[in-house]
């Protein structure tokens, strides 16, 4: 409750405007992962930690809510000392482009702007910027945190047969369409594309939560079907941000799988997504894609998309950058 309540007072610091639900709250700072800093008697800020999985493993973020630049430092020291323990390499937050202070105060503690998204804040009318932050920490270690397995061939690329005599068309996704796209996310090929996933055969994603976004209106998937085999060969999805003051944008994420790589089915997928954006009234669409993914960031220019910053730390073919990209739609 104290949390909450000290949140509820600076919910613009997590780009909200009204109070959090609990709901909302735990999702921004769960259980187990969430501290409150006090002052003497009173609370001086409250930050979350997350330890980063999978791909994700060199990576910690942290969301920060204070007033006082004697809690930002308090809170970031701990972020920075257990992200040490857990032998991460990078540690990253994200600042509001209203928040000037908060943004100039993060960068005083060593933290660099690696991705600045234009127009991704709106606020009482106006626009501002969103900043993704990060700090490289291999100079704290004494022993060299990189493993020397990390190099190009982690996900080596598999010769697959390109699907013959297929009918391709583009519509809304079903929920009967998941088990397809979660069998055929399980490829290599498929795997080394995105986020999750470190072995072929083994789900990539958590159980039931793209059906729960569904659910709740928060994604809004496409798929190309194959209507020779009557099954999802690619999908594509606009993901909404939790904070208020993002509402005009949503994310991109995209996948198709293995044997239709190559045969026009990103190409589909991203024109339809660009309508969706429209028919949504957004400004802006999001992704990231991993350097060296060299199809899709072809794929991603030629729909409109434009390079907006690289966060290190991922450790996918080799520790490699992960590139955003922004389409404007205004």
């Amino acid at each position: 409750m104290a949390g909450r309540k000290y949140l509820n007072d600076r919910s613009l610091q997590v780009g909200h405007v009204l109070p959090l639900s609990d709901d909302l709250f735990k999702e921004y700072f769960p259980a187990g992962n969430s501290f409150l800093l006090y002052s003497r008697i009173a609370v001086d800020g409250l930050f979350s930690y997350t330890s980063g999985r999978e791909k994700r493993a060199p990576i910690a973020s942290f969301t920060l809510a204070t007033d006082s630049l004697a809690g930002l430092k308090e809170a970031v020291g701990r972020v920075e000392d257990t992200a040490l323990a857990q032998e991460k390499l990078v540690i990253r937050t994200r600042v509001y482009g209203y928040d000037r202070r908060r943004l100039q105060a993060i960068k005083a503690l060593g933290f660099k702007i690696g991705v600045t998204i234009p127009g991704a804040v709106s606020l009482d009318g106006k626009l501002f910027d969103l900043y993704y932050l990060y700090k490289e920490l291999d100079g704290r270690y004494r022993f060299n945190i990189r493993r020397s397995y990390a190099k190009p061939g982690l996900y080596p690329v598999m010769d697959v047969e390109k699907a013959k005599n297929q009918r391709l068309r583009i519509r809304g996704y079903r929920r009967e369409d998941r088990g397809s796209l979660d069998k055929f996310a399980t490829h290599l090929n498929v795997i080394r594309g995105i986020g999750s996933g470190v072995f072929e055969g083994s789900p990539p994603f958590p159980s039931g939560l793209f059906d729960d976004w569904f659910e709740k209106r928060r994604n809004f998937p496409i798929v190309c079907e194959d209507e020779s085999i009557g099954e999802a060969v690619g999908v594509v999805d606009l993901t909404r941000p939790g904070p208020e003051v993002m509402q005009h944008v949503m994310f991109l994420g995209m996948y198709v799988r293995a044997d239709y790589q190559g045969l026009g089915v990103g190409t589909m997928l991203m024109d339809a997504a660009k309508l969706l954006a429209k028919r949504l009234h957004l400004t802006r669409v999001i992704l990231s894609v991993f350097e060296g993914n060299t199809p899709a960031e072809k794929l991603y220019r030629n729909a409109g998309f434009v390079e907006c910053g690289k966060l290190p730390g991922w450790l996918q073919e080799g520790y490699v950058d992960e590139i955003y990209m922004v389409l404007k739609l205004d």
